[in-house]
């Protein structure tokens, strides 16, 4: 049986339940995937996430953020997020697809330990590394693209070597901390494509010597000049920069996790172009 190029997840509560900000992206993106031609029941296949098992969130987070969480009305689709990003992650694991694309009803990069904000409630990543390191893998790599630093998966791995924290954010400032693997690219408020891509290749160079297992990208299309991040990206920007990612992998399992981002238009357009480029449809 053929292999499977792409894994994408999605649960019909995304666009219903989801943070308020989010949420309204997320079906205009999924029926223009459907409508698009790429999913084709073989290459490119749709799997509905359960929810994350309570035990293995909890054990990713304090007992007070569990507390907190458990009446906020988002609790369901949140640990339903979770679990989209667990099932995308466990499909490209196991060999059953070369990459996938978990959506998202509630964000996960602001999620620390113990306190979230920004649309975000548990870490999805860090949740999902918990699980795979209980199945013996071991080193990971993160690039996160949304332009809003990554202060929650920063305080899961900002003392862990084995995770590659790769963080672009709309600041002004560098900062790499090679002993600990984390590497933050503060491109500025407004920075453009060409900004963009040029340290998007550096930044992969200094993951060349990083001998990771899984590579997650934390995909927030509040990048584009439409929406509400701080970057100036057009949509040439996202397959692009998904290129240069999969060329980087080189064949390694690769999750693209869906985070900030509010515009259906960007969202119609961003979403299936980067689900092209890991197909190897594109352009489709």
């Amino acid at each position: 049986m053929e292999k499977m190029k792409v894994a994408v997840v999605y649960h019909e509560d995304f666009p219903v339940h989801g943070y308020s900000v989010l949420k309204d992206r997320i079906r205009p993106s999924f029926d223009a995937l459907m409508n698009s031609g790429l999913v084709d029941g073989v290459e490119v296949q749709v799997f509905r996430p359960q929810p994350a098992p309570v035990e293995l969130v909890a054990e990713a987070h304090t007992e007070n953020h569990m507390q907190n969480m458990r009446h906020d009305p988002h609790w369901n689709v949140a640990l339903l997020s979770a679990g989209s990003v667990l099932m995308a992650a466990e499909l490209v694991v196991s060999g059953k697809a070369e990459s996938a694309f978990a959506y998202t009803g509630t964000a996960g990069h602001h999620a620390s330990r113990g306190s979230c904000w920004g649309f975000c409630y548990f870490n999805d990543v860090a949740i999902t590394i918990l699980k795979l390191r209980k199945m013996g893998l071991k080193r990971f790599l993160i690039i996160d693209v949304d332009p809003h630093f990554g202060d929650g998966t920063r305080d899961f791995f900002g003392n862990d070597p084995d995770v590659f924290h790769i963080n672009f954010h709309s600041g002004s400032q560098k900062e790499f901390d090679h002993e600990r693997n984390n590497y933050d690219f503060g491109i500025g408020w407004n920075a453009n494509d060409e900004t963009f891509l040029r340290e998007m290749e550096n930044a992969l160079k200094l993951a060349e010597g990083f001998d990771y297992e899984v590579c997650f990208v934390i995909f927030g299309h509040d990048s584009h000049t439409d929406d509400y991040g701080g970057f100036d990206l057009t949509l040439n920007a996202y397959p692009k920069m998904a290129s240069m990612i999969k060329k980087a992998v080189d064949g390694k399992p690769l999750v693209f996790v869906l985070s900030g981002g509010s515009n259906p238009d960007v969202a119609r357009r961003a979403i299936p172009d980067v689900i092209a480029v890991l197909a190897g449809r594109w352009p489709y």
